[in-house]
């Protein structure tokens, strides 16, 4: 299921005085879409996508505030009919910040990249010690963002880390599924594995800190 700009209009003309709607971009659940250059609104594909984002809007609504970083937060949530069927979307503030690319990230200076290890491995800590969150009860279960990937996360004008983006994978899990990009070491569009090595040393000296029960 696609949307287009008309689309958009008439499923939240209602509930916003829409001056300009721009699209943003799709991945395998979601449309995204920028409106009056300040509001994103998040559009599922199918019914299974429009689940998953029922999920990401309770887990953003739990976890908001918890972060130094930017997180999307929930503007206002609804329901929409179409193709015989009901689905939900959300609207969040738009964030501030820029994408670096691979090249760009690996190009920063040494102390930039890790000013950048440290900011990471404290949101991945905090947001792995929220254990109230989706009902969490297991000990060695963690809530995950799902797809912590370099064009997950926005930089600020000293490129280092201001916001994090789409939580549509979020689930609970093992700690380690959202280390799966920083450690890769083939993706050539990822952080490479030397900086994803830096993340988790200084994830694990937070969890031992804290005495973290997950700490690997």
């Amino acid at each position: 299921m696609k949307y287009s700009i008309e689309n958009v209009k008439q499923i939240i003309g209602a509930k916003i005085d829409i001056h300009s709607v721009e699209f943003l971009g799709a991945g395998n659940h979601s449309e995204a879409f920028c409106i009056n250059k300040n509001l994103v609104i998040k559009l599922p594909k199918h019914k299974k996508a429009s689940a998953c984002l029922e999920r990401e809007i309770k887990v953003l609504e739990q976890i908001q505030g918890k972060f130094d970083l930017q997180i999307p937060n929930v503007v206002s949530k609804g329901k929409f009919k179409r193709d015989n069927g009901v689905f939900v979307y959300f609207i969040s503030k738009k964030l501030e910040g820029k994408n670096l690319s691979h090249n760009e990230f690996l190009a920063l200076p040494q102390h930039n990249k890790d000013k950048c290890a440290t900011i990471i491995a404290r949101f991945l800590y905090v947001l792995h010690n929220q254990k109230q969150a989706l009902g969490i009860n297991r000990k060695d279960f963690v809530l995950l963002h799902g797809d912590f990937s370099l064009n997950h996360i926005l930089f600020d004008k000293n490129n280092l880390p201001c916001s994090i983006l789409d939580f549509g994978d979020t689930r609970i899990g093992k700690l380690m599924s959202d280390f799966i990009y920083l450690l890769d070491e083939e993706d050539d569009e990822e952080f490479g594995k030397g900086f994803g090595l830096k993340v988790l040393e200084k994830y694990n000296k937070l969890t031992k800190e804290n005495n973290f029960e997950n700490n690997i």
